[in-house]
């Protein structure tokens, strides 16, 4: 098995490189390869050695390879541009794999883009944040296969160029992991809008919102596909007689959702940007009846970028309230659902805030978040900066207080943190990453661990 994944690594590494001999005279071809090493005191990696890396590091001591192929848009001559990309992991740890980190192809035309395959989420708030600024949505889990239209960043509106622009996605895609409820679709969509307040004020409103839906449950049967069942998810409207009983009452499918607020200040010595993330999975948080569960973020650009601290991030995230469990809506259950009882994660990992822990798997299945996990407080710290012209750091620390079910509650917490340096040497034709995290308190084991990287980039 070892030596056809090795092969098939290899056929795919050459089928680039000879395709590429022809096409790189347009446009440069940019190869990475890097060779990490995780070890820890005990079983399991400390927390942040493995939460936000794209569901590509396994919780366990490993060594891993990953080669990544890929080009950029360049053409800016002609409306029309594309790029694709390339990434294979392969690891050596308590359970070997090789898997499909990303492969896509993107197409651009004016002002809007077409991603088709897998593609990782761009990285925000310089990797400090906890979530990547979204209670829903972040970095924590592989790329999803599939298919998303969005527009190239905000676009004017024709009829308020100079205060108001708009930002918006709509995608769909499949969940090929092992889950209750297999082969299910997940569909998105987002709309932000940017207000312009003045010179130095920037206000942006969002809603950004996924449905799971389809497959096929063992205890449910076939979930409804047919196109006036897409129509229902895209606008939420409740299920028809062909649907489980409790899509039947609330909206078809499993929907995920948050409103987003963020207000941007440019200073002359330092940027300012506060985020509010809140989510919502039913009624009661459309309507905000859970109005402090939310994910709050402070984010600060020193704009001094050879200092000491470059960037700084604070966030806070409350989801102790869920709708207090006794609204005629009914409680709230993050990240869980009856139905699509794998819940908001994708192979093994909470696609959401990594503060959400998910269930052990079971034959491979995982079968959502562990209840009563999901209600917590958390507050996290982030910042990064420069030592010298050879080495730059990034640092975060986070303590989270797990509460339980109001009427079961728990008293479990923990404390993680994590260092990284990176080492860059002009006669060194790698990039050095080393670093250590170490976990504290009562909810993970008491451990300490750290890696080693290098990486090589280039271009063919």
């Amino acid at each position: 098995m070892k030596n056809l994944h090795a092969l098939i690594l290899f056929v795919i590494v050459s089928s680039f490189t000879v395709y590429n001999k022809g096409y790189s005279q347009s446009k440069e071809v940019n190869y990475l390869i890097a060779l990490n090493s995780n070890i820890s005191a005990k079983n399991t990696l400390p927390f942040w050695l493995t939460a936000n890396k794209y569901g590509a590091i396994p919780n366990s001591n490993n060594v891993s390879l990953n080669t990544v192929f890929f080009t950029n848009f360049k053409n800016t001559d002609s409306p029309f541009d594309f790029s694709y990309k390339a990434s294979f992991t392969g690891f050596v740890a308590d359970e070997n794999n090789l898997f499909v980190n990303e492969l896509y192809g993107s197409f651009r035309y004016k002002g809007w883009q077409l991603d088709a395959g897998s593609k990782n989420d761009e990285i925000s708030w310089e990797g400090l944040s906890s979530s990547n600024g979204n209670i829903i949505k972040s970095i924590n889990t592989r790329a999803f296969p599939g298919v998303n239209l969005i527009t190239i960043g905000y676009l004017q509106l024709p009829f308020a160029k100079k205060w108001l622009a708009v930002k918006a996605n709509y995608s769909e895609y499949f969940l090929n992991d092992k889950r209750v409820v297999s082969n299910a679709r997940l569909h998105h969509k987002s709309l932000y809008f940017k207000s312009v307040l003045n010179a130095k004020l920037a206000l942006i409103t969002g809603l950004d919102h996924y449905v799971q839906w389809g497959g096929a449950s063992d205890e449910y049967g076939k979930m409804p596909t047919g196109f006036n069942d897409y129509l229902k998810i895209v606008f939420g409207g409740a299920g028809g007689s062909n649907a489980a009983a409790g899509e039947q009452i609330n909206a078809l499918g499993n929907t995920v959702g948050a409103y987003i607020i963020q207000l941007n200040y440019k200073g002359a010595n330092t940027n300012w940007n506060f985020y509010w993330s809140h989510p919502f999975e039913d009624r009661s948080g459309r309507e905000l009846l859970n109005y402090p569960d939310a994910l709050y973020g402070l984010f600060i650009d020193f704009k001094k970028p050879k200092s000491f601290i470059t960037h700084l991030v604070t966030e806070l995230t409350y989801t102790k309230h869920m709708s207090g469990f006794l609204n005629f809506s009914g409680g709230d259950n993050y990240f869980n659902n009856t139905i699509y009882n794998s819940g908001w994660t994708y192979f093994g990992n909470t696609i959401g805030s990594p503060f959400f822990p998910t269930k052990p798997p079971v034959n491979g299945i995982t079968n959502g978040i562990i209840g009563g996990y999901n209600r917590f407080v958390s507050y996290h710290i982030g910042f990064k900066g420069v030592l010298n012209q050879h080495v730059t750091y990034n640092a975060n620390a986070s303590y989270t207080a797990y509460a339980g079910w109001f009427n079961n509650p728990i008293n479990e917490d923990q404390f993680s943190s994590s260092i990284e340096f990176n080492l860059h040497f002009e006669n060194i034709p790698v990039i050095i990453s080393l670093g250590s995290a170490a976990d504290f308190g009562t909810f993970l084991p008491n451990n300490i661990g750290g890696f080693i990287k290098l990486t090589k980039k280039g271009i063919f």
